[in-house]
Order: structure tokens, then C-alpha cells, then sequence
């Protein structure tokens, strides 16, 4: 089991690694760059070497990095597209240079130009990124979503598809956050819905490619398309399927961050939920 949280970087990146190592987790999720603003100062040299000592000094097995929120690689909005694929690129050689191997993103949104206008864009931006950026070790991680408004990725084959579609499929894996796919129409309630649920994503897109979770419980209802976080147990989801992941072997070492609301009070919480639910 590689159980962790999304953790903050406040005063530099290199305090991820503290606040991980607090949480007593195995994995952390980071931001690189401010997720609410286009332009973020980088980290300095400095600030880089501390991040890549205190990580080597760590327990923590695997850091994932997230996308900044405002990105949208199928947007067809030049301005927008053009901005999210600078800082993409900026994100996948940050990465690389911190030796940390994914990089989660949402499929974005089409805003009205139709799923396959936007999923062909999708790949197009990634192809792009993938050519021109100096890190071949980093792999994009594409992550379900619930389907709000017009963003793809709420089905399985978007993602197919998109990793279909691009030059480079094997630069691709897939992040599945548990509270985006049941909002989106997956259920995963009982045991028998788990197993309905993983054998389409076997079928549709292959396990294999299952690199990462994003381990939630949904405020949201069931096929609701709407994305809202709860804690782990409290929500509309239950513990059966976090139970159901967490002593599956097929994913005993991927990685699997909470993302839950109320970071700096709730983690330590919701991970000792978690670590309940695991049979000795």
C-alpha cells in the first residue's frame, strides 16, 4: 500500500516533503506552480537541491505533481491554449529535474466546440509537449473526471482515446479519483459494483495504465456530474470501495492520494480512516 495526501508547498517546495513525512505517508501529491494563477515565480536552485535532499532523506516512496486548475489543452481559446501549454511545459521539466515521474492532468473542456474537437485537440497539445519538452522520463497521468459543464474525461473512453490518438501512447497512464467517477456514473458502492467498475476500465483502457488514485469520497450524488470532495466514510460512496482498493494486490503499489477537504485538519483523519480499512 503507497498511501499519501495532497500537501502544501508553502514556503517553497522542499516543505512538501515535511508535510508529507507528518502525515506519516508513503506518497504526497504537490503543486509546482501557484494553481490559480498563469504565471508563478520558479523555484530557485536552491530551493530545488533542498526539495531533492529532504525527499532522498524521506520515507516517502512516490511524489506525484498535479496541473495548475486554470489549464485547458482542448480549449479553443487561443490565449488559453497557448497559456496552458507554456506551463504544462514548465511543469513537465520541473519535474524532471526533481526526478519526480508524473504529472496528473484533467482532459480540460471543449466549451461548446463538442467532445471530438476538444479530445483531438487534447492530443494534439500533448504531442506537442511531448516533442518539444526535455523530459522523457515524466509520464502525463490523464484524470477521470465528473463531466462538469463541458469537460471530457468523465468516461473511459475519452481517456482511450486521447492516449489513442497521440504519437506517443506510452507516455500516458491514468489517475482515477474515485469521487469524479462515481459523480460521473460509475458505481462503486458495494463489492460487485467495484468489480463491474475496474473489469470496464481493464476492458476500455487497460490496467496497466491505472498509475495512480485519487482516494475521495463525494458530497456529490451518484451520476450527478457534479465534483464535490467529502471525507473518506462520510460521503455518499462509504468505505466499501475504499476497502475494496486498498487490499486489492493489483494496486498495492500505486500510489493513492486523498485529496479531501479541510487539508491542514482532516488528512491526519482521513488517512487513519483509510489505514483502518486495511486487512491485516
Amino acid at each position: 500500500m503507497v498511501l499519501g495526501a495532497h500537501v502544501s508547498t508553502a514556503g517553497g517546495i522542499h516543505n512538501a516533503i515535511k508535510n508529507g513525512d507528518k502525515l506519516q505517508g508513503d506518497a504526497i501529491q504537490i503543486f509546482l506552480a501557484n494553481p490559480n494563477r498563469w504565471e508563478s515565480k520558479p523555484p530557485t536552485t536552491d530551493v530545488l537541491e533542498k526539495f531533492c535532499e529532504a525527499w532522498t532523506e524521506s520515507p516517502i516512496r512516490s511524489i506525484i505533481v498535479h496541473d495548475i486548475h486554470l489549464s485547458n489543452l482542448a480549449s479553443p481559446k487561443q490565449d488559453v491554449l497557448e497559456k496552458s501549454r507554456v506551463v504544462f511545459k514548465n511543469q513537465m521539466e520541473l519535474s524532471h529535474k526533481t526526478g519526480i515521474p508524473h504529472i496528473v492532468t484533467h482532459l480540460g473542456a471543449h466549451l461548446g466546440e463538442g467532445e471530438t474537437f476538444g479530445l483531438k485537440l487534447l492530443s494534439e497539445s500533448f504531442d506537442l509537449l511531448l516533442e518539444t519538452t526535455d523530459a522523457p522520463n515524466v509520464k502525463v497521468l490523464l484524470e477521470t473526471t465528473a463531466g462538469q459543464g463541458t469537460n471530457l474525461g468523465y468516461c473511459f473512453e475519452h481517456l482511450r482515446d486521447v492516449i489513442g490518438m497521440s504519437k506517443y501512447p506510452d507516455r500516458f497512464g491514468v489517475c482515477l479519483d474515485t469521487c469524479h467517477v462515481f459523480a460521473a456514473g460509475y458505481d462503486i458502492r458495494t463489492k460487485a459494483d467495484c468489480d463491474n467498475t475496474f473489469e470496464k476500465f481493464n476492458k476500455i483502457i487497460g490496467l496497466e495504465r491505472l498509475n495512480a488514485f485519487h482516494i475521495n469520497d463525494a458530497k456529490s450524488e451518484f451520476q450527478s456530474r457534479v465534483d464535490r470532495h467529502e471525507h473518506i466514510g462520510e460521503g455518499n460512496i462509504g468505505t466499501t470501495a475504499f476497502e475494496y482498493i486498498l487490499n486489492d494486490p493489483r494496486f498495492e503499489e500505486t500510489p493513492l492520494i486523498i485529496e479531501t477537504p479541510q487539508m491542514n485538519t482532516m488528512h491526519r483523519k482521513n488517512l487513519t480512516t483509510l489505514r483502518s480499512l486495511v486487512k491485516k
